[in-house]
């Protein structure tokens, strides 16, 4: 994970950008994988872990409504996450995490289901991740990759998000 993670963080740093985010199915690991590296306070200043409905619609603004239209694991709950938190923190770009990682269903999302929001220069963005092969450690360790892949993308990289495996 450290290369690609690293990439990121040293293109947020170059070109001046900050990122938040919020965490549900990955508790944390997104914001920890950013702040394990030298100078990471120049582009992170906080974010959130919010593993309840609660939290996802007191802290971030995600309204109750379309949780209850689409579900807590939604692209459009993914996409609120990001919005609100890159509204709260004030940051560039804003990333948000829902998903089922196990060991149980989550209102009828299967294992393995987890939706990445993205929201970056006034646009929303996501991607929705399935692999219900790996175990919930794994699983949500490899959405953290799966992130920091798109969000070279999203930034333009260029050749560093074409050269990495999820």
């Amino acid at each position: 994970m450290s290369h690609k993670s690293l990439a990121v963080v040293e293109y947020l740093k170059m070109n001046n950008l900050t990122i938040s985010a919020a965490e549900s199915l990955t508790g944390g690991l997104f914001q920890s994988t950013i702040v394990k590296y030298p100078g990471a306070s120049k582009i992170f200043e906080g974010g959130f872990v919010t593993y309840s409905e609660w939290a996802k619609t007191k802290l971030l603004g995600v309204p109750a409504d379309e949780i209850k239209k689409f579900g807590v694991v939604s692209n459009e709950v993914a996409r609120s996450m990001a919005r609100g938190c890159q509204h709260v923190m004030g940051s560039d770009i804003g990333v948000g995490f829902t998903g089922a990682a196990g060991p149980t269903t989550l209102n009828g999302k299967a294992i393995g289901t987890a939706w990445i929001g993205f929201h970056f220069d006034g646009k929303d963005h996501s991607i929705l991740v399935n692999d219900s092969s790996l175990g919930r450690n794994d699983f949500r360790e490899y959405c953290v990759n799966v992130a920091f892949k798109e969000l070279s993308h999203i930034l333009n990289m260029g050749e560093l998000g074409n050269e990495w495996d999820y």
